[in-house]
C-alpha cells in the first residue's frame, strides 16, 4: 500500500482536524485539541514509585493524572525526583498518560506543533492543505509549500467516521461498538453471501481501525461458515493489518468463534474523544463545532449579527475554553452573542434582528 503523501488540515478555534492520504484514499483522521499532550515533553516530579510494578506516577503539572512511566529501577527514581519524560499515549478514561524517559528535553517543556509531528511521523508527505489563512503561516513554517483551500472542512469524513455502521460494497455491513474493555465488531452480511461479505469486512475491519484511531482489544464476529472458516479470516485480517504504522496483533480465534486482536492505544479513539455516546457528540464536541460554524457563517455573510444557539450544557463548556473563545472573538471583532436552548443536539446561528 502506498505511503501517507498529502496531509489536509481543517482548522477551527480550539480544535484543529487532520486528514491524512495516500493519494486520494483516506488512511487516518486525526483531532488535536490544546489540551492534548502527546508528543509532549515534560521535566516532571515523581509523585510515586510503585516497585512491584517497576514504574512511577508522575505529575506532570497539566491536570489530575499523573502519568506513568515503566522502568523506575533502571532511572534510579525516588519520590520528589526531577525527571524528564515525553508523553507516548494520552490519557483514557481514569488512565493517565503514558510517559518514556526523554533524557534528550533541553529546558523545562516542549509541546511540538501537531502538523509537526504529523510530517516527522509521515516523511514522504508531499502536499500539505490548510483551511485557514492564518493557520496556513504556521503550516509554512514546517513545510514551506503548503498551500490554502478554503473549502475544506472535513464534516462529512468525521461523520462518517463516528458512525458505528459501515457499509460494504456487497450489500453487508459491519457494525463496531466501542466499550470501556472492547471494541467490537460484528460482520452482517444481509442479503449478500456470506463468504463475500466476510472477504469483503476483513479489509474494511483493518481500515476502520486505523481510521478512527481504535486502540485496545478487538473482538470480531464474522459470518459464520464452514469448518475453519474463521481461522482462515483471522490468517486474512492477519495480512490486511501488515500496513497499520500502530503495532496490532492477531492472536487467533477464541473459544466462541471470535477472531481476537489488540492494537496498540495512544490515546482517545475519535468516538471516545468526540461523542459522549454512540451518535451523541459531546457538549466540549459541541461547542467547538458551534465556534466553528459560527466563523463560517460569519464570513459568508458579512455585516450580519449573528448569535450562537446551544444547548445549556454545551454553552458551559464555553467557559473552559476560553483560548478558543478568545480566538473566536478576535476574528468576528466583537464579543460572542450567546443564547440558550434546551434540547438542542447540535449548535444553531441566528441572525439577530434589529
Amino acid at each position: 500500500m502506498m505511503g501517507i503523501d498529502r496531509i489536509v488540515w481543517s482548522w477551527g478555534p480550539g480544535d484543529s482536524r487532520f486528514a491524512l492520504l495516500a493519494g486520494d484514499r483516506l488512511l487516518e483522521l486525526r483531532v488535536h485539541r490544546p489540551s492534548m499532550l502527546l508528543g509532549c515533553a515534560f521535566r516532571a516530579r515523581v509523585a510515586r514509585v510503585e516497585a512491584s510494578l517497576d514504574a512511577a506516577f508522575v505529575d506532570l503539572g497539566e491536570g489530575d493524572r499523573p502519568g506513568f512511566l515503566n522502568g523506575a529501577k533502571a532511572l534510579g527514581l525516588s519520590e520528589g525526583m526531577s525527571v524528564p519524560v515525553r508523553v507516548k499515549a494520552e490519557a483514557v478514561g481514569a488512565k493517565g498518560p503514558k510517559l518514556v524517559h526523554a533524557p534528550e528535553l533541553v529546558g523545562d517543556a516542549r509541546r511540538p506543533h501537531p502538523l509537526e509531528m504529523l510530517l516527522a511521523a509521515h516523511p514522504g508527505v508531499s502536499d500539505v492543505a490548510v483551511s485557514d489563512a492564518a493557520a496556513l503561516a504556521e503550516a509554512r513554517r514546517l513545510f514551506p509549500a503548503a498551500r490554502l483551500d478554503r473549502g475544506i472542512s472535513l464534516d462529512d469524513e468525521m461523520e462518517a467516521a463516528l458512525s458505528p455502521v459501515v457499509g460494504l460494497p456487497c450489500g453487508g455491513r459491519i457494525i463496531l461498538e466501542q466499550t470501556a474493555a472492547l471494541t467490537a465488531v460484528d460482520v452482517d452480511s444481509g442479503a449478500a453471501r456470506p463468504n463475500d461479505a466476510n472477504r469483503q469486512a476483513v479489509a474494511e475491519i483493518a481500515r476502520q481501525l486505523r481510521l478512527r484511531g481504535i486502540g485496545g482489544q478487538i473482538a470480531v464476529d464474522f459470518v459464520s461458515g464452514p469448518k475453519g472458516t474463521a481461522y482462515k479470516l483471522a490468517a486474512a485480517l492477519k495480512k490486511a493489518v501488515v500496513d497499520d504504522p500502530v503495532p496490532t496483533h492477531v492472536f487467533g480465534v477464541s473459544p466462541l468463534g471470535l477472531v481476537e486482536l489488540t492494537r496498540e492505544r495512544s490515546g482517545a479513539s475519535l468516538t471516545e474523544l468526540l461523542c459522549r455516546r454512540v451518535n451523541e457528540p459531546s457538549a466540549e464536541s459541541v461547542a467547538l463545532a458551534g465556534l466553528r460554524r459560527l466563523l463560517v457563517e460569519a464570513e459568508a455573510r458579512p455585516g450580519a449579527r449573528l448569535a450562537l444557539v446551544m444547548a445549556p450544557e454545551a454553552l458551559a463548556c464555553l467557559a473552559r475554553l476560553g483560548e478558543a473563545v478568545a480566538e473566536t472573538e478576535r476574528r468576528l471583532g466583537r464579543k460572542l452573542v450567546l443564547r440558550p436552548q434546551v434540547g438542542l443536539d447540535q449548535a444553531m446561528i441566528e441572525e439577530i434582528r434589529a
